[in-house]
C-alpha cells in the first residue's frame, strides 16, 4: 500500500525536471522516501532526484514499491491544482489516484519492467564551483541565440561560459568574488550541448545554487537541492555529456 501526500510545487519541479529528457519516469519509494533516474534516448543526459520521506507531509508504504508513470499524464493532473495545495496520491491497483482538494483523478500505471533505471555513472573531478542559478541561467540565456554549445571554463580565477557563432559571441565571466565556493589550481575547459542546459535550469525554480563540476572534455554533474522545505531538501543530481569539439 502507497498512501502520500506531498506538496504542489515540490511534484510539479520534479515532474518539470523528468519532462526535460523523458516521456516516461520509474520511481521507487521505500521507507527512506521516493527516488528517480532517468536518462535521455540518447544518453545525452541523465537526472537523480531523491526525495526524503521528511518532505512528505503524509508518508506510508508498506515494504518497498516502484511506480512506472507517463510523464504528460502526470503534468495534466498537476495542472488541475493550485501551486499553494498539497496532492494526495494513492496507489489502488494499476492506477494511481490523486486528491487534489474538490477533485479526484486517477491515472494508469505503466508496467515498471518495461522502464530500465540507469546506474549512474562513476564520475568524479576535483574541480568544482558552486555559483548563483541566477548567475548561470543568465549565462546561458546570453548563449541561447548563438550556438548549440557553451564552453565552461574554471580557473583559479573564476569560472567563464562563452559561446560563439560566425557574427556573434557572449561571455559571463564570474570572478571568484563573486563565486560561493570553488576549488581549482589549474585551467579546465568543456564545452555542453546549450539545449539540455536551457530545458535544465528552467525546469528548476526553487533552488538558489548550484555546484558544477568537471574536468577537461569531460562529463558536466551540476549538484542541487529543491529548497521547498529547508528541513528536508530533495537532492538532486544532473549528468550531461560533453560536446567535443573539433
Amino acid at each position: 500500500m502507497i498512501r502520500l501526500n506531498l506538496s504542489v510545487k515540490n511534484l510539479k519541479e520534479i515532474t518539470d525536471l523528468l519532462s526535460t529528457i523523458v516521456s516516461e519516469a520509474k520511481f521507487k519509494v521505500d521507507d527512506s522516501g521516493m527516488s528517480v533516474t532517468a536518462v535521455d534516448p540518447a544518453h545525452v543526459a541523465m537526472i537523480r532526484l531523491e526525495v526524503p520521506k521528511e518532505a512528505f507531509v503524509e508518508f506510508h508504504i508498506d515494504g518497498q514499491e516502484e511506480i512506472a508513470l507517463d510523464i504528460d499524464r502526470l503534468k495534466s493532473v498537476i495542472r488541475l491544482a493550485s501551486s499553494s495545495e498539497n496532492v494526495g496520491i494513492t496507489k489502488d491497483g494499476e492506477k494511481l489516484k490523486f486528491e487534489l482538494g474538490t477533485i479526484n483523478k486517477s491515472i494508469s500505471l505503466l508496467d515498471p519492467s518495461t522502464i530500465v533505471t540507469p546506474k549512474i555513472p562513476n564520475i568524479t573531478s576535483e574541480y568544482y564551483a558552486v555559483v548563483k542559478k541566477s548567475d548561470f541561467e543568465r549565462g546561458l540565456r546570453a548563449a541561447e541565440d548563438i550556438s548549440d554549445s557553451i564552453r565552461f571554463t574554471l580557473s583559479p580565477d573564476g569560472f567563464k561560459a562563452y559561446s560563439h557563432s560566425e557574427s556573434e559571441e557572449s561571455e559571463m565571466i564570474l570572478p571568484k568574488d563573486m563565486i560561493t565556493d570553488m576549488s581549482c589550481n589549474t585551467t579546465i575547459k568543456s564545452s555542453y550541448p546549450l539545449e539540455y542546459l536551457l530545458k535544465f535550469i528552467k525546469a528548476i525554480s526553487s533552488t538558489d545554487s548550484l555546484k558544477l563540476s568537471f574536468r577537461d572534455d569531460y562529463p558536466l554533474s551540476v549538484e542541487f537541492s529543491l529548497d521547498q522545505n529547508p528541513d528536508a531538501k530533495i537532492k538532486g543530481l544532473f549528468l550531461l555529456a560533453p560536446r567535443m569539439e573539433q
